[in-house]
């Protein structure tokens, strides 16, 4: 039984989200061989300087199927990767600007300052790390790049009574809270909105008030663990691994230099806040579109990693590095379009989507919201990237709000609420087991713990959400 478990383990880990994308692909192509074709009929609006067509609610008629074989879906990628050109672009530059401007050292001086002159908070530090970690991940999507400073915050705990365990919880439940409420986040917001159809990072002060909702009962949910560990050091779920960390709880005396504010990496982090100040200035006030966003992301990360250190020539190869970690996510997002070229090419997309508006019409908002978010919550644990999640799921869930007369704005927040649903503690998530192995404790203690607190209070605190926001009419 182990045995098999750990062969499930080693194949959904090793799963490459393209071929997921693949065998729905040849589903769906068989698809358009048995359901009947149909059509609504649309209308032209514009959205961020482009013409998009969208769904009259209630014009569905039958029309004639047309098949999809390999003669047909031969040149579709190619199709997909020309239309999302614009939005493919700008998420590589983000990325590649984002990339650099971490190099410099800047972000993670930042961090490390926190975490130096709020180190005598007592409990009060709890929230403050939280806090300031989940932003960093809500804006610029910071994920993986946060794993060294566990190296840092896990030995402070230590010596401030606490264990190594609040230290992965503040680190990673922070991150992932924070990625799923994202703010400006291009991975997930600026994805799913584009897609859908909707101005890109609109809608961000319902957002506001959740990622201070998630992050305050995060918080509270560390804190408890950490009361109950101050009456009872015993029970500590990395008690016995502690009991060595502490024997070696130093940290490197090199990392203190390396993450040291200087004037330089100073000016760095003043010139990043200053561009997200324009970034959010350029979206709310004058209606920037993909052009002037990537332009500034652009800029950004030129002008920002040379006034931090970086040479030229490194400057340049961290902003490709940036592009290439994303690459996945572009290829993902032209493939995924095959899904939606195969179903509107063959004219059974919108047969389908009448078919499920059907049975979702007379349900109320709020459970339709639901629903969003379980689609989402499972296929987001299947392909293990939320842009990729996106780009798969988004062109069908759009279409169908349209066609529920639903808002968008609430498909695209349960698709966020759900990337943080599973990934950060399934058993093959990497990431965790490479937090948990640097602050020397328990992985499969980790996993159960977590388990817990989504199950019993993400997930619970994300539906209360998807409900306040149909309340309120969100959109």
């Amino acid at each position: 039984m182990n045995h098999f478990r750990q062969r499930i383990t080693d194949v959904m880990s090793s799963l490459n989200p393209l071929v997921i994308v693949f065998f729905m692909s040849v589903l769906f192509a068989l698809l358009t061989y048995i359901v009947p074709g149909g059509e609504f009929e649309r209308h032209t609006v514009t959205v961020m300087g482009q013409t998009r067509q969208t769904v009259i609610p209630g014009s569905f008629h039958a029309a004639r199927s047309y098949p999809q074989g390999f003669t047909q879906l031969w040149t579709v990628f190619m199709r997909g990767a020309l239309e999302g050109a614009e939005r493919s672009f700008l998420i590589m530059i983000s990325a590649g600007a984002i990339t650099a401007i971490i190099a410099t050292g800047a972000i993670n001086a930042g961090i490390q300052l926190v975490i130096q002159k709020t180190g005598k908070l007592g409990m009060g530090f709890i929230p403050v790390m939280v806090f300031a970690t989940g932003l960093c991940s809500a804006t610029f999507g910071m994920y993986e790049e946060a794993i060294p400073f566990i190296l840092i915050i896990a030995p402070l705990l230590l010596s401030m009574g606490f264990d190594s365990m609040i230290g992965v919880f503040i680190m990673y439940w922070s991150i992932a809270v924070g990625f799923a409420c994202g703010l400006t986040n291009p991975y997930n917001v600026g994805i799913a909105q584009a897609i859908a159809g909707v101005p890109l990072y609109s809608g961000i002060g319902f957002r506001i008030v959740c990622f201070v909702v998630f992050m305050t009962v995060t918080s509270l949910v560390i804190m408890r663990y950490a009361y109950r560990l101050k009456k009872d050091p015993t029970s500590s779920l990395s008690y016995e691994e502690d009991l060595e960390n502490r024997a070696k709880r130093h940290v490197d005396p090199a990392a203190g230099e390396v993450y040291e504010m200087t004037t330089r990496r100073a000016f760095a982090l003043v010139l990043t806040v200053a561009g997200f100040v324009i970034l959010m200035v350029g979206l709310m006030k004058f209606g920037w579109g993909f052009k002037e966003i990537g332009s500034l992301y652009f800029w950004m990360g030129i002008i920002v990693p040379l006034v931090g250190g970086l040479s030229v020539s490194r400057m340049i190869d961290q902003n490709l590095e940036g592009m290439r970690s994303v690459v996945i996510a572009v290829v993902m997002m032209s493939a995924a379009q095959i899904l939606y070229f195969i179903l509107n090419d063959a004219h059974i997309l919108d047969t389908i989507l009448n078919f499920f508006a059907g049975y979702m019409n007379t349900m109320p908002k709020f459970a339709i919201s639901y629903v969003m978010f379980g689609i989402s919550a499972l296929m987001a644990a299947l392909l293990g990237s939320a842009s990729g999640t996106a780009a798969t799921l988004m062109p069908i869930l759009a279409p169908l709000a349209d066609v529920l007369h639903f808002s968008k704005q609430i498909v695209v927040l349960a698709f966020q609420f759900a990337t943080g649903a599973f990934n950060f503690w399934m058993p093959w998530d990497g990431i965790a087991f490479t937090i948990c192995s640097m602050a020397g404790v328990s992985f499969f203690r980790y996993v159960r713990h977590t388990a817990k607190f989504a199950v019993f209070v993400y997930i619970p605190l994300a539906l209360l959400m998807l409900l306040v926001a149909v309340l309120i009419g969100y959109h």
